[in-house]
């Protein structure tokens, strides 16, 4: 075909044409690839906070099941700017697809550029009284749920109730009595005095029962002044261990987060739950293991005493009380019992014919009885036997008789290891009756103790732990694809700037 003499004019329309239309294209490809780095921003923010919170304390993680970013990196003073140090080495590395390779076709369509991050908002262990901590041990406690017998450990609750409300009837009688004894006394004394008086008028000789040879009343007031705890332990070694209270969490105005977490985990189950985390993860006497703070650490997270020896003292006055109260409340309706009290004491004080008096010394025979027998119980406990919360004739064990020579039975020992609660199962009650937020802050006081006196993490604060983050990064997305419209349409080639927030919670 002879094209001699044909004008080219269309293809120079066809040629701008293509061009309108690959300017079109590059821009609309470039619109696509900034939704793309928007996207891609957010999973290299993702990433970064991802790969920093997988820095987490290792030693708290091994020993007490928690997890939390050391906010001191092992310097013990708290550096946030640190964390978004590290932070930012995380995102910029995960942004350069780049780096330390070397490859000719190695192509970046987002082209991003990190401009500036920050961390804006942190949690800490400590937070809001250690919330942040009890809700990690819940969670870790749910998550063992299978093996935990959650209705069995509620039953624990059941009885908290009435025991508080007998123990102060036993403080609230034993002071009562003691008062009333100490006015009847002034009247006894009258009494005898009047009697004298009268049988030398008379010329006769005043016979005075004869008191019995140890009389439970004052062997018990005798019991009363002596150390609880040397008597319950008798020859037995306690641990000498001493703390530092001073900086623990538990006695600090500790650093606080500006993040609130969310409560997953609230109420009865989760106060349980928690106390039996407790439970599994902290020493106690019976069970004792020789930590690097102190050995008897449950009976710190009740009395929170800086030694091994108070702490314990602490517990066995606490477990004394409950024993005193139950058994105070069947000597009350024990038959049996009463009759006996009643027996001695009119034998003690009949012969004075001062009704009131002899009903006061019943009352205070009552009174030591349950006393006695509550000692010989915490003795019971701490020699690895058991006790019922509310005994029954089969499982009381001293009698009236044997009152007035407690102290050659204790002496002796517990023969009998009984049936009932065990020492371990008496400190759950004991915890079921304590504060949830002074038990979690003195765990965590613990924990500090226990990690700062090893060599890995001896720099270690729980109030230095952090829990969760929010983070801003800024970034700069340089154009790929501007080149052609900017030329053709005039279309912008600036960076665009893009925010992009995230957050991360263990």
């Amino acid at each position: 075909m002879d094209r001699k003499g044909l004008k080219g004019s269309i293809t120079v329309f066809l040629s701008l044409t293509c061009v309108l239309f690959l300017s079109l294209l590059c821009a609309t490809v470039e619109s696509a690839r900034v939704q793309g780095a928007r996207a891609q921003a957010a999973n290299i923010t993702g990433m970064g906070n991802f790969s920093l919170f997988g820095e987490f304390e290792n030693e708290l993680l091994e020993k007490y099941d928690v997890f939390s970013l050391d906010g001191s990196y092992g310097e013990g003073t708290f550096q946030i700017a640190k964390v978004n140090e590290r932070l930012q080495e995380y995102v910029s590395y995960n942004a350069n697809p780049k780096k330390d390779i070397f490859s000719l076709w190695c192509f970046d369509p987002w082209n991003l550029e990190l401009a500036d991050s920050e961390v804006s908002g942190y949690a800490l262990l400590t937070d809001n009284k250690g919330e942040p901590f009890y809700q990690q041990a819940v969670s870790y406690m749910k998550a063992n749920a299978a093996v935990i017998a959650v209705d069995k450990l509620l039953e624990y609750t059941k009885d908290t109730k009435e025991i508080e409300t007998w123990q102060q009837k036993y403080e609230d009688s034993q002071k009562n009595s003691d008062d009333e004894i100490a006015v009847l006394e002034d009247k006894k004394q009258e009494k005898i005095e009047t009697m004298e008086s009268e049988a030398k008028e008379s010329g006769t000789e005043l016979i005075v029962p004869e008191e019995p040879k140890n009389n439970p009343l004052k062997e018990i007031a005798k019991l009363r002044k002596k150390s609880i705890l040397s008597i319950v332990t008798w020859d037995k070694d306690i641990s000498e261990k001493t703390i530092n209270t001073r900086n623990f969490p538990s006695r600090n105005r500790n650093r606080k987060g500006n993040l609130e977490i969310e409560k997953k985990h609230s109420g009865l189950i989760s106060d349980v739950l928690f106390r039996e985390y407790l439970m599994m993860h902290f020493s106690n006497y019976i069970d004792a293991v020789s930590g690097e703070a102190l050995d008897y650490q449950l009976e710190y997270i009740l009395g929170g005493k800086s030694t091994d020896k108070k702490n314990l003292k602490y517990v066995v006055n606490r477990l004394l009380l409950i024993r005193e109260g139950m058994n105070y409340l069947y000597c009350l309706q024990n038959q049996e019992i009463n009759t006996q009290a009643e027996g001695l004491a009119v034998t003690l004080t009949g012969f004075l014919g001062i009704p009131v008096l002899t009903a006061a010394t019943k009352h205070a025979l009552l009174l030591a009885w349950a006393y006695g027998e509550s000692v010989i119980d915490v003795r019971i406990l701490l020699d690895g036997g058991k006790v019922p919360v509310l005994k029954d004739a089969s499982t009381w064990s001293l009698t009236l008789e044997n009152l007035g020579r407690i102290t050659e039975i204790l002496e002796a020992g517990a023969k009998d290891k009984g049936k009932g609660l065990t020492y371990r199962e008496y400190l759950r009650v004991l915890l079921n009756m304590g504060s949830v937020t002074s038990q979690r802050m003195r765990a965590l006081d613990m924990i500090q103790a226990e990690l700062r006196s090893g060599e890995k993490s001896s720099e270690f604060k729980a109030e230095n732990c952090i829990v969760a983050i929010e983070t801003n990064t800024l970034w700069d997305c340089r154009p790929v694809f501007l080149r052609l419209p900017g030329a053709v349409m005039g279309a912008s080639a600036k960076n665009t700037r893009i925010a992009q927030s995230g957050s991360i919670a263990y």
